[in-house]
């Protein structure tokens, strides 16, 4: 056996020589293990020692970078009071400052990145226009291309921060990463950014995203100003389904009525949950005329998408469907059911509603006491 003929040549094998095998194999596997924790704790320290002194360094590094910024740079009130001279001799003492070594460097690009983020006015011109001429991208391109997935992701968001348009090369290869938090971010990077096509990954992407993903990225769309929405019913044809899910979503944000047809075709969906987002759609959108399609699938639903139907119907709340709507309450045996229908009772105009609720004096008081809380 290898393992015989590697533990005979070890000090254990000559020091156990008198006893079994069983035993010098045990106090070789002891040993070796001993020296991995010991090797172990030694590049534990060994890193913590070198992590601390980094950050004592950084922390020293941004104290004297945020000093000359206030010393030279924050006196003058945009870019374009600062006379050219006096912008070339600051940018050469800040590029003394980034020169020392990587980690003022880095601290450079870091403090600039941070104060671009959280200051606004006429300071973010003077910021970018700092940041360009000290050639600090290359610490942004460096996080891009790194083999760490974090710190790819704090590299894209990095460029969207700076508004660095030269980076985007960079940013377009990776929406081909193999971790899809980096596609994401770098997604996210190219709506806020309002780049060409930079809503083709709506029907490039194949991998099925988070809600958390989706979230991200409608939340990047609606809270970018002035960009060029398309038509988002184009991508309900396709085969991710959480890309679809989030093409209904950003369909019913930008008011697209123009996409009612296609959702109803939709709503025989063989998927629930994509089902359930289209109901919901449908409701939100306020499609008056689409209440007798919803009724008509509401006895082959599933109990969540009954109530989805239930809570629709009252965000329309033209009134024809509040008969049915009434009539479900009614018979309900499910909580969930019952408080939709509630809630749908409720969201209908007050002569209506108040009408409806005049004729359910003689109800169950479960009933009652839902219709309480509501009220």
């Amino acid at each position: 056996m290898i393992l015989n003929a590697l533990s005979s040549d070890t000090l254990c094998a000559s020091l156990f020589s008198n006893y079994p095998e069983i035993i010098r194999v045990a106090a070789f596997v002891a040993s070796f293990t001993f020296i991995l924790i010991i090797l172990t704790l030694i590049g534990i320290f060994y890193h913590r020692v070198k992590h601390g002194k980094m950050v004592r360094l950084s922390t020293l590094a941004e104290g004297e970078i945020i000093e000359e910024l206030n010393d030279h740079l924050f006196l003058f009130d945009s870019v374009t009071d600062i006379p050219e001279a006096d912008m070339n001799a600051i940018v050469d003492k800040l590029t003394v400052l980034k020169n020392k070594n990587d980690v003022f460097g880095q601290s450079m690009a870091d403090v600039l990145i941070h104060l671009q983020t959280n200051l606004t006015g006429s300071f973010d011109n003077i910021i970018s226009s700092t940041f360009s001429r000290l050639k600090l991208r290359k610490f942004t391109l460096n996080r891009l291309r790194s083999s760490f997935w974090f710190l790819r992701t704090k590299g894209l968001n990095e460029v969207h921060e700076m508004q660095d348009g030269h980076a985007l090369p960079v940013v377009y290869e990776l929406v081909n990463d193999r971790n899809p938090d980096v596609r994401v971010a770098a997604y996210t990077v190219l709506i806020k950014m309002k780049t060409r096509y930079c809503f083709d990954f709506l029907s490039n992407e194949k991998e099925e995203l988070s809600e958390w993903h989706l979230i991200v990225l409608g939340d990047a769309v609606t809270a970018t100003e002035n960009a060029d929405i398309p038509d988002f019913k184009n991508y309900l044809t396709g085969t991710n389904k959480s890309l679809i899910i989030l093409s209904v979503r950003l369909i019913v944000a930008y008011l697209q009525f123009n996409a009612i047809p296609k959702l109803l075709l939709m709503l025989d969906n063989e998927d629930e949950q994509l089902r359930n987002q289209i109901i919901i759609a449908l409701g939100k959108l306020a499609a008056g005329n689409v209440e007798e399609r919803l009724i008509g699938k509401y006895d082959e639903e599933t109990d969540r998408n009954k109530s989805a139907i239930l809570f629709s119907l009252g965000q329309i709340g033209s009134g024809k469907s509040l008969n049915f709507i009434v009539e479900k309450f009614l018979e309900a045996g499910d909580f969930a059911i019952m408080k939709s229908a509630a809630s749908a009772i409720f969201a209908h105009p007050g002569d209506l509603k108040d009408q409806i609720l005049q004729s359910l004096t003689t109800v169950r008081e479960d009933h009652l006491a839902m219709l309480r809380s509501f009220s």
